[in-house]
């Protein structure tokens, strides 16, 4: 049974939308996601779908607020979510589908996610993460995060990395949620805190927001899904004083300090960015022996299909239209910037390039003493 929402205005701010009730007359609502302070999340049906069962997650944001300043700094969270999301595309980022206000409630549409959120799986269990799963989880994060600090024309800054904030999907793939903080990275005043306390890094409190503090919080994550020790019940910037193998023994000395770089009190010395964490990470799980199997999600130009992900991206200055060879260890590839590129074959790290003086289309060659290839410039 479908049924329509009462008009515009007349419902009660603490009612939920029902089960089978109908949102903008598209919005089948299946049932309650979760609840919070200024809303809900549900799961609901896509009717302009009818031949199939497409599932989006609808976020409901409630404008109850009495003080109009609170209620501004709402809207303009949800509003800049919003817009933030709609200029995303990365498969560990919710897709936005749709955005409006119906009276005193303004809702997203997000695609759904089938999993749970690592806040839950830390309660469904008693026993630690193993090292190799959260080392996994991590370096997705990292290179999410890396799309985010890298994105143009704004870096984002995502403001709120908690456990509650990163869900796990069915393929056991990360998906970075909650927006709602989000901002385009901006040098000049400083603004008020914003963030959850326990994660949030020292700079954070004074209003400070910089990639240094997704770090941070990424280090105060991985630390309480290895020790099960929320920091939001201990005192802020208190980590060193819970070691993590005096609480989990089996977590590497190496771990162990990639995540105290992460959360060092001061901003200069954590990595000095998402990518020198996750190469920190991988480094850690090399030399323990165990480096995940990793299918990390792709960084930028689209989604790839379900449970096919790949390790690496590199991207040129111009369009590859070559075929790339692989000798030793090293990638090379032609590109249409007239560069011909050497990249690690397991990491998708630059080694050199060499410029010709026209494009390259065409394979390289690879000999006993090195590489050849043709380039536009009629020279090989």
């Amino acid at each position: 049974m479908t049924q329509n929402l009462e008009p515009e205005g007349t419902r009660g701010l603490d009612q939920q939308l029902r089960h089978g009730s109908s949102l903008a007359n598209r919005y089948l609502i299946q049932g309650v996601i979760g609840v919070g302070g200024m809303g809900a999340v549900y799961r609901a049906r896509d009717l302009h779908f009818p031949n199939v069962d497409k599932r989006v997650a609808v976020k409901e944001m409630v404008f109850q607020a009495r003080d109009p300043s609170i209620r501004e700094t709402v809207v303009k969270n949800f509003e800049r979510e919003a817009n933030i999301l709609a200029t995303l595309n990365h498969p560990s980022i919710p897709r936005i589908y749709d955005y409006f206000t119906q009276g005193e409630r303004s809702y997203l549409i997000l695609e759904f996610i089938e999993g749970k959120d690592l806040e839950t799986l830390l309660g469904d269990t008693q026993a630690f993460f193993s090292e190799a799963q959260v080392t996994s989880w991590a370096i997705e994060l990292c290179d999410v995060l890396n799309y985010l600090h890298t994105h143009k024309p704004d870096p984002i800054i995502f403001r709120d990395m908690k456990p509650s904030n990163v869900m796990i999907n069915q393929h056991n793939h990360i998906v970075l949620i909650d927006f709602g903080i989000a901002k385009p990275f901006q040098t000049g005043p400083k603004g008020t805190m914003i963030g959850t306390e326990g994660y949030s890094p020292p700079e954070q409190y004074r209003g400070e927001a910089t990639p240094y503090a997704d770090i941070y919080a990424l280090g105060a994550t991985m630390h309480h899904l290895l020790t099960r020790r929320d920091p939001r019940l201990e005192a802020p910037f208190s980590f060193g004083e819970r070691p993590i193998r005096q609480i989990n023994p089996s977590i590497s000395v190496e771990l162990e300090t990639v995540i105290y770089t992460a959360v060092h009190y001061n901003p200069e010395n954590r990595f000095p960015s998402a990518l020198a964490m996750k190469e920190a990470l991988l480094g850690v799980a090399r030399k323990t022996g165990m480096l995940p199997q990793l299918t990390a999600p792709a960084t930028a130009s689209g989604r790839q299909e379900e449970g096919k992900k790949p390790l690496w991206q590199f991207e040129c200055e111009d369009e590859i239209r070559g075929t790339p060879a692989c000798s030793n260890g090293v990638v090379y590839v032609g590109s249409y910037d007239n560069n011909l590129y050497a990249l690690n074959a397991t990491e998708g790290t630059f080694l050199w390039k060499y410029p010709t003086a026209g494009v390259i289309v065409s394979k390289p060659a690879m000999l006993d003493a090195g590489v050849c290839v043709g380039s536009e410039d009629k020279r090989l």
